[in-house]
């Protein structure tokens, strides 16, 4: 049990990283070639990761707890360090920064939303 748990979360932290690297290609080519329906794939791999992220954490302290469960002789306190609270926040950033980008994609955004606050952009354009 406690090997099949361990090995699970590292497929689901491994396929995460995965989907990261998908999504910061799909926004490396939106932003350097302008091909704009790249976003929406990018926002999804980001959301899935982020979720996959936090799906692994919970499979991590299913795996921690059941490891103190199983030796009642000792009986231990715990607690997580910070790293799990950085990788809380790591799935935290992934699904805010997916919902971002769907947001751009949207079309009833302008295509290139931070050159409206460039007023020489503004005023060249017009």
């Amino acid at each position: 049990m406690q090997e099949e748990l361990n090995i699970t979360a590292a497929v689901i932290s491994l396929l995460s990283i995965t989907l990261m690297v998908m999504g910061s290609l799909c926004i490396t080519m939106a932003l350097s070639k302008g091909v704009e329906f790249l976003l929406k794939p990018a926002s999804c791999f980001f959301m899935i990761s982020g979720i996959m992220v936090l799906i692994s954490l919970e499979v991590f302290r299913h795996s921690v707890r059941w490891l103190i469960g199983s030796d009642q002789s000792v009986p231990l306190e715990y607690e997580y360090s910070w790293s799990v609270a950085c990788a809380v926040a790591a799935g935290a950033v992934l699904i805010f920064g997916g919902g971002c980008f769907l947001l751009l994609s949207l079309p009833g955004l302008p295509k290139k939303p931070w050159q409206c606050c460039d007023r020489s952009t503004a005023t060249s354009s017009a």
